[in-house]
């Protein structure tokens, strides 16, 4: 569990189990065992290697704030790269603005979902929101993240964020090619 927001969960549990101890006793090393062995897939989940690659559903503007906040505190990266496929039902423009001018590369994915925002769509509102960087269009998660993977050099940044779909296709990409 990477990030502020992960933190603040943490403390919160601990918070809990501290209160309840009377009622519910949990021993320390269930809660060091907890804490250390705990894995939230997809919520800013780095992977190892490089070019640094992070996998977070975020897809509103409260979650993109945080994802915005975690990847400054990141270090430097020469360019940051995103696959971004989101559902048309979601603030798109209010929760992209988090990452205004923190993004070199957009690349911007459809999904197969009823709900899902076409990539045309989230180019304009990339392109309408100036939110710098440039702009490619795909048909699917896993085209724009294979395209995103040969443009990036090993001190850049893959960011893969918008939707629990968006994700998962990526996941499942990653695992076919182990």
């Amino acid at each position: 569990m990477r990030g502020a927001r992960q933190l603040r969960n943490a403390s919160a549990a601990l918070a809990v189990c501290e209160a309840l101890k009377q009622v519910l006793p949990v021993s320390m090393q269930a809660i060091r065992r907890g804490l250390i062995e705990l894995e939230l897939p997809g919520r800013f989940q780095v992977l190892p290697g490089r070019p640094a690659v992070v996998l977070d559903v975020a897809h509103n503007p409260q979650a993109l704030a945080g994802l915005a906040d975690n990847l400054g505190n990141m270090g430097f990266f020469e360019k940051t790269i995103a696959v971004v496929g989101m559902l048309a039902d979601k603030d798109i423009a209010g929760a992209l603005q988090a990452l205004r001018g923190k993004v070199d590369v957009w690349l911007l994915t459809g999904l197969e979902v009823p709900r899902g925002a076409p990539a045309g769509t989230l180019a304009a509102v990339v392109a309408d929101s100036q939110l710098g960087g440039s702009v490619a269009c795909f048909a699917s998660p896993e085209e724009a993240y294979a395209s995103a993977a040969k443009q990036a050099g090993e001190n850049d940044r893959i960011l893969v964020f918008g939707s629990f779909h968006t994700v998962a296709a990526v996941m499942r990409a990653l695992k076919l090619r182990r």
